[in-house]
């Protein structure tokens, strides 16, 4: 393979000078850039150490060879890479000969220099990936049909959970044995004694609550003996938790969209803190698991932005094409953790290339994160890095031939090719699309998948905090160390360049970023107001020069800051006040919390431009930071760069701390609905010093002897727990259609029932009424009839749809018992408690009395004038349906009112049966009984 360099990738080295940089255990002098922060210097060097240093096992020319001096640049880690990452693709056979391995080394030597671009962390030791060394390995994705889906998910939150508890537990278990070890060592005395803990009542506590801990007593006495043997403390490293590879699963989009059960189960798990990613594709799931073993780097989109915000496409395709060789060769020659992820590199040879700083770029346009306009100019860049990486890839293909795979796959890759085409039209990607996709015909793709989405702390860092992938960035302000390593805040070139682009007022977006750092002219806490309190010049300008650097109003005020003595002598404060951390000097002489923050606002400046009346909305959103753009907006941005991506996103959704369980679902089911191919949410840690507040426990009761037992009355109540499954209708049922007319709206009542009567179903007709209004009444009836199929009890109902407000209302025609009701449900229920509830203080029957609030006066069951009288025989076909009944209840069936309706008066005798007709008919008339039905008489009286 043929390489040459580029100018853009070559060009001028950066300033280089002799850094002293804090590390851990010691201070190092290290050669790197001038203009970089301590703590980028510092993720470089913690970077160069952790390199493999193994070289093939060829002869090397001299600028290969691990033997010839380094460049001491950042501790000699980037000529270190770019020589060993040369030598192995000459001895790959990737470049056609020495010069083009030696170019290559020079262009990723100077990319790395210039923080062009960084590849992320790897392995300098485990399994090797070469031809034929481990066998490919199916990805393990658990689909939502798959009988292990529940288990393994609980499976995985278990694991979860005991890494979670085991972190807890040894910390606990820790500060214990360390108060053991302090109870020994605090003792004076005889040695023996003082490592006894019957002797020494200190210890003895000590030793109980270490053992109430859950430490086991020979650890505890290991303590013992370490402390008496004048070791001090107890230091027990802390326990990684939630250090289990990411559990991939496989769900249909419409099915998380409805918030399946199962669906829900995977949010909850990642809402706890568990490392999962649920796909909404089974090949976009096997593809998502590879990219987690894939080798990685992001390319720096501000070294390829001039002032005017423009990327020098030339430059980023260069760039791309670089680091895809880069990613090749480590992919090969680098390490991975073990076999299993070494083989799943083998079939597929997935590389992770991405894009960093967008947020700059944007902001540097002037376009505002969440808009079309920006989404648009982020989608064209990452389809330039990926037409870029994928021509790479296919060139790599024609030298070392295309990954096993690709003829299984040549169809799916080859069309979405081409759909990436189609979406960079009129774009530079364009024709390098139209090049990959000539090549990969030809010769097929080195790679499945070239360019991933994925979050990377540490690798941002050695970027200079610059957010990974299609992340927002962090905000208008960054910060510069000076020469006593304080960090200065200022505007950022990207918010300057854009708010001039906007034609906005440069100098009062910096007030509001920056502030004044002067208290002169203040709105809250002036010189005036402070000396008015007993503050001199001499405190407040202790406390005005601390404001640039602690950017905290409260913090520049502080005793340490202002003098102890001062605020002690001159304000009145006690010891304990002093001692105080969280001791508020400003608050203790008197200024309101509103004061406060009007003084910090303009002192200290808000750190944002949201809300800044000085800019325009329009102005002000392409300056917003992450936390005010909020999670929709980098949810489209997602859904609009994944396209160019070979794998689905694997940057996280993230969760509030207060968010709940549900709130996880939710944004779950939004990701589904936006069109991610995939989903992972990640919830913020817990606040530092969170303790919840528990109420008291009170001492145990002194022992009193046992009083007498005093035998009281008890009343037993019998709790009747309801089956929650469904109870079906029977197939042929009973009940009644009632027709009525509420506010001249005609509805139709059909009640279907059990056998023991209980009503079980409702159906609902409305006549002249819009199709929807009619849908909308026919689906609440079924859902009525469910709840009572599933138990509901119909009074619960009753109760919370009586009353009710809406057109159509007013008189109700038709129904002997309701007259008037205020909407159509509350004629509905009120009908239903009537008629199987016996709730007759719903019945209105006189209309005359009906007023606003649809009660009336409790009053019903008046019969109609046009019917008979309640105390009449009414023949039973008037009660019983005769088709119901098939014939089986005879014509001569009468029913008599015994009993009548509520609050009719009892009948003044009873009624025998009628030997003739077989009516219940026979009423005493003198000194005899007569059917009043057919006329027979009888001798004798009612039994």
């Amino acid at each position: 393979m043929r390489f040459e360099n580029d100018d853009a990738v070559i060009g001028a080295g950066p300033d280089l000078a002799l850094r002293r940089i804090e590390r851990t255990d010691r201070v190092e002098a290290v050669v790197a850039p001038r203009d970089w922060p301590s703590a980028r210097v510092e993720a470089w060097l913690d970077w160069a150490e952790g390199l493999a240093g193994d070289f093939p096992a060829i002869d090397l020319p001299e600028a290969l060879s691990p033997h010839a001096p380094y460049d001491p640049l950042l501790a000699e880690g980037p000529d270190r890479y770019a020589r060993r990452a040369a030598a192995w693709g000459l001895k790959l056979g990737l470049f056609a000969g020495t010069d083009d391995a030696l170019a290559f080394r020079q262009a990723l030597f100077a990319s790395l220099a210039k923080g062009q671009a960084a590849p992320a962390q790897s392995f300098n030791a485990g399994v090797r990936l070469t031809s034929g060394d481990a066998p490919p390995i199916a990805a393990q994705v658990l689909q939502l049909d798959d009988i292990e889906f529940g288990p393994a998910l609980a499976r995985h939150v278990a694991a979860l959970r005991a890494d979670q508890a085991a972190a807890a537990g040894a910390r606990l278990v820790a500060d214990r044995l360390g108060d053991v070890t302090a109870a020994v060592q605090r003792c004076e005395g005889d040695g023996s004694a003082c490592a006894d803990p019957l002797r020494n009542l200190a210890l003895g506590r000590a030793a109980r609550a270490a053992r109430e801990a859950g430490a086991p007593d020979a650890l505890i006495l290991n303590a013992i003996g370490l402390a008496s043997s004048g070791q001090a403390g107890w230091a027990a490293a802390e326990p990684r938790a939630n250090h289990r590879p990411p559990l991939v699963l496989c769900a249909p989009r419409e099915l998380v969209q409805s918030g399946c059960p199962e669906a829900t189960a995977a949010a909850h798990a990642a809402w706890e803190g568990a490392s999962l990613a649920l796909a909404f594709d089974l090949q976009d799931a096997e593809a998502l698991e590879r990219a987690a073993t894939a080798p990685r780097a992001a390319i720096d989109l501000a070294g390829f932005m001039d002032p005017d915000g423009e990327i020098d496409a030339a430059g980023l395709e260069a760039c791309a094409r670089l680091w895809t060789v880069a990613l090749e060769i480590d992919l090969s020659a680098g390490f991975a953790a073990d076999s299993a992820a070494a083989a799943r590199r083998a079939a597929l040879r997935p590389l992770g290339l991405t894009l960093a700083g967008l947020g700059d770029v944007l902001a540097g346009r002037g376009l505002a994160y969440g808009s079309p306009t920006g989404q648009s100019a982020a989608r064209d860049l990452f389809a330039i890095l990926a037409a870029a990486s994928t021509l790479a890839s296919a060139q790599l293909a024609q030298v070392l031939g295309p990954y096993p795979d690709y003829e299984a796959d040549k169809a799916d890759k080859l069309a979405a090719l081409k759909h990436q085409a189609a979406l960079a039209k009129d774009t530079p990607a364009r024709a390098l699309f139209a090049k990959a996709l000539k090549a990969a015909t030809q010769g097929g793709l080195r790679h499945a998948e070239t360019v991933a989405l994925f979050d990377d702390v540490e690798l941002s860092l050695r970027l200079g905090g610059e957010p990974i992938g299609p992340q927002p960035w962090s905000g208008p302000l960054i910060f510069a160390e000076s020469q006593d390593d304080l960090l200065i805040p200022h505007m950022s070139p990207a918010a300057m360049a854009g708010l001039e682009r906007l034609g906005a007022d440069l100098r009062a977006a910096e007030r509001r970023l920056l502030g004044e750092a002067s208290l002169r002219d203040a709105p809250g806490i002036d010189h005036k107001a402070l000396e008015a309190r007993g503050f001199t010049e001499h405190e407040i300008g202790l406390a005005e020069q601390m404001l640039p650097i602690l950017r905290d109003l409260r913090a520049a005020f502080a005793p340490a800051v202002i003098g102890a003595g001062f605020v002690g002598d001159v304000l009145g404060a006690t010891a304990q006040d002093l001692a105080d951390p969280a001791f508020d000097v400003l608050a203790f002489a008197g200024f309101s919390p509103d004061q406060i923050a009007q003084t910090q606002a303009f002192a200290c400046g808000a750190g944002s431009l949201a809300g800044f009346e000085a800019l325009s909305e329009a102005q002000s959103a392409p300056f917003l930071a992450a936390e005010d753009i909020g999670t929709p907006a980098l949810i489209a941005m997602i859904a609009a760069v994944e396209p160019f991506s070979g794998a689905p996103s694997q940057i996280g959704l993230t969760l509030a701390w207060t968010d709940a369980p549900a709130d996880a679902a939710k944004l779950q089911a939004a990701a589904a609905r936006a069109g991610l191919r995939a989903v992972r949410m990640t919830r913020q840690a817990a606040p530092g010093g969170l303790t919840l507040d528990l109420p008291a426990v009170d001492e145990p009761p002194m022992r009193r002897p046992a009083p007498a037992p005093v035998v009281t009355e008890r009343v037993v109540e019998k709790v009747v727990e309801r089956d929650r499954t469904r109870r079906k209708l029977p197939d042929r049922r009973k009940g009644y259609i009632q027709k009525a007319s509420v506010g001249g709206h005609k509805v139709y009542l059909h009640t279907g029932e059990y056998d023991d009567g209980e009503l079980g179903e409702i159906f609902l007709d409305m006549h002249k009424e819009g199709a929807a209004f009619r849908s909308l009444m026919n689906n609440f009836a079924i859902a009525i009839s469910i709840g009572l199929q599933y138990g509901v009890p119909l009074d619960e109902f009753v109760d919370a749809f009586v009353y009710t407000r809406f057109e159509p209302a007013g008189p109700v025609t038709g129904n002997d018992s309701i007259r008037s009701a205020t909407s159509i449900l509350d004629y509905i229920f009120r009908e239903l408690g009537v008629s199987y509830l016996d709730r007759q203080d719903l019945a209105n029957g006189d209309p005359g009395e009906f007023n606003a609030d649809g009660l009336g006066q409790g009053k019903g069951g008046a019969p109609l004038d046009d019917e008979d009288p309640e105390d009449a025989l009414q023949p039973a076909s008037r009660f019983i349906s005769k088709g119901f009944a098939r014939g089986s209840a005879p014509d001569n069936l009468l029913f008599l009112p015994v009993g009548g309706r509520k609050g009719a008066a009892p009948a003044e005798a009873s009624a025998d049966v009628c030997p003739s007709c077989g009516g219940l008919s026979m009423t005493l008339k003198g000194q005899g009984l007569v059917c009043t039905a057919c006329g027979e008489t009888k001798a004798g009286s009612v039994s």
